[in-house]
């Protein structure tokens, strides 16, 4: 009789209160997005002058899923030079896939970028010292997460120019960057 009483205050027990019986199963909270932002020196190697020092600085926003997450990630990028300054502020997508501390991406941005030239006679200087373009870039790297919300990156990224002139001129310069990121978890608690 006992064992009737108890099957039956169980099976009650999991028909009345179905929610908080299978939410004992599954993590109270769990990681489901994060925002990121990060800062790093640049090694720019602008494609008209010889490699110069820069900074990048950026956000992004980004979804976790078990095999890739993607992000929508915004970036500034400003290298310096002897002939030419270029800058660029853009976004666009990156994919990560995480591997234990690690996590190697690869990403593709559109930006509007800027050159600024040391002399007005310059070849794509427009005779005005500056010129403009839609700037693609793809690279990638590498997020090592050394602390809780902290983490170290090694960041690469080659980008095409095509500047207003006639004839067209293009440039492909490259950006090699290393830096810290700091990451924001958002949580999804599963009781609401």
């Amino acid at each position: 009789m006992l064992r009737f009483a108890l099957s039956a205050a169980m099976l009650s027990l999991l028909i009345l209160v179905p929610n908080r019986m299978s939410a004992q199963a599954a993590p109270a909270r769990s990681r489901e997005a994060g925002i990121t932002t990060f800062v790093m020196y640049s090694r720019v190697n602008p494609d008209y002058d010889s490699a110069g020092n820069g900074v990048t600085v950026g956000g992004a926003y980004t979804r976790f899923f078990r095999f890739a997450s993607p992000s929508v990630e915004v970036r500034y990028k400003y290298g310096r030079g002897r002939a030419v300054n270029e800058s660029t502020f853009g976004g666009g997508l990156r994919v990560e896939h995480a591997i234990s501390y690690f996590h190697p991406y690869a990403d593709f941005m559109i930006s509007k970028g800027t050159i600024n030239f040391a002399q007005k006679s310059y070849i794509g200087s427009n005779g005005t010292g500056s010129n403009g373009s839609v700037v693609y870039s793809y690279g990638g790297g590498v997020d090592y997460d050394f602390a809780d919300q902290w983490s170290a990156r090694v960041d690469y990224q080659q980008e095409s120019w095509n500047l207003n002139e006639n004839p067209s001129l293009t440039l492909a310069p490259r950006a090699l960057s290393i830096g810290i990121l700091y990451r924001i978890r958002l949580h999804r608690n599963q009781y609401q």
